[in-house]
């Protein structure tokens, strides 16, 4: 038994290392993944060492990032690739509607916390700095909508009390996020049918050219869309 205590630890560890990167950040120092994580540095470098051997990150030129293997052991998930068969098309509408960067996420069944699936954007413009700040603000906004909304059993029994800002979410139907250098999140969610939300769809943008008004009239009939494509497939539904 202790053992197996040891060896999950282990494992939780592990996962807390790869949680710690955010959307829009390429690469992380190892103090930062060690402080964002809560463990010691030294811990942080022997787990960190393990993963870049399974490939599960990668040594860049300032820090660490994401490997490849995880990226693949992620394509394979079932949940994602359909919800993100149905969303993409969407998003990529949002994207033309918009003028702003689109982004599909789903939920993590442990927590609150958005899992982003892919982006819609131009490819040279805006600046990284930018690109960065509009990911942060989608994720933010995805974050309101699950906490809003739950995002299953696990995390809706856990969840915390509602708060105000909750049942606005829910009342408005998307959650909106200012973020830094003007630029505006907003996200809606893709509702299972226990009314939780399975994913959602945001879109990101400043305001030079990006609406936020109308960009939330076009994101909610979005959403409203690939709720109604989900609820038309039981075997998506169960999956979700």
């Amino acid at each position: 038994m202790p053992a197996g205590n040891n060896s999950r630890s282990m494992l939780a560890r592990g996962l807390g290392v790869l949680r710690t990167f955010r959307p829009g950040e390429l690469e992380l120092p190892l103090s930062e993944i060690a402080r964002r994580a809560d463990m010691p540095k030294a811990t942080a470098h022997r787990i960190t060492t393990e993963l870049v051997k399974e490939g599960m990150l990668e040594r860049g030129e300032k820090g660490l990032r994401l490997g490849m293997g995880l990226f693949l052991l992620g394509a394979r998930v079932p949940r994602q690739l359909m919800l993100r068969d149905i969303a993409l098309p969407h998003a990529q509408q949002l994207y033309q509607l918009t003028r702003g960067s689109a982004y599909v996420f789903i939920a993590d069944p442990t927590g609150a916390d958005p899992a982003l699936v892919d982006t819609v954007r131009h490819p040279h413009r805006p600046g990284r700095r930018q690109r960065a700040e509009e990911a942060r603000a989608s994720e933010w906004a995805a974050t309101g909508v699950f906490r809003a909304f739950g995002t299953g059993a696990v995390a809706h029994r856990d969840a915390p009390a509602r708060s105000p800002e909750a049942d606005r979410v829910r009342d408005q139907g998307f959650a909106v996020v200012r973020g830094a250098n003007g630029v505006t999140g907003l996200a809606a969610p893709v509702l299972a049918a226990s009314g939780t939300a399975a994913g959602a769809l945001a879109v990101a943008g400043t305001p030079s050219g990006f609406d936020a008004g109308r960009a939330a009239a076009h994101l909610r009939a979005a959403c409203a869309a690939v709720t109604r494509e989900l609820r038309r497939s039981p075997a998506l539904m169960s999956a979700v």
